[in-house]
């Protein structure tokens, strides 16, 4: 019988974001997010499609994003259901507009 450690479903998940910012992909994941909005108001949905990343990895940026004060809901859509707009704020539009974005703000 093997008897082997197994890590559960958030050490895993827990291990993977580590090695994720680690290797810079974050932060290039929120400057994606971030150059996405400089489009305008947008939902998690749109912002994904425009930055090239999973749904999934945009609603993590952007509450990462929304805590870190460089995003903003401005709003929702008309939809069933309804969705939020994200918007960048005054200080997000100064790190998007940066040559070095979020990792160097």
């Amino acid at each position: 019988m093997n008897t082997a450690f197994q890590p559960s479903g958030n050490e895993v998940k827990h291990a993977a974001f580590q090695e994720h910012r680690r290797s810079g992909r974050l932060c290039a994941s929120q400057n994606a997010v971030l150059e996405a909005l400089t489009a305008g108001p947008m939902t998690r949905n749109q912002i994904a499609g425009r930055a090239g990343i999973a749904l999934s990895s945009a609603c993590g940026r952007c509450r990462e994003l929304l805590d870190a004060d460089l995003i903003t809901v401005m709003g929702t859509t008309q939809d069933k259901p309804a969705r939020q707009l994200l918007q960048l704020t005054d200080k997000g539009r100064v790190v998007a507009h940066s040559e070095e974005g979020v990792g160097h703000a």
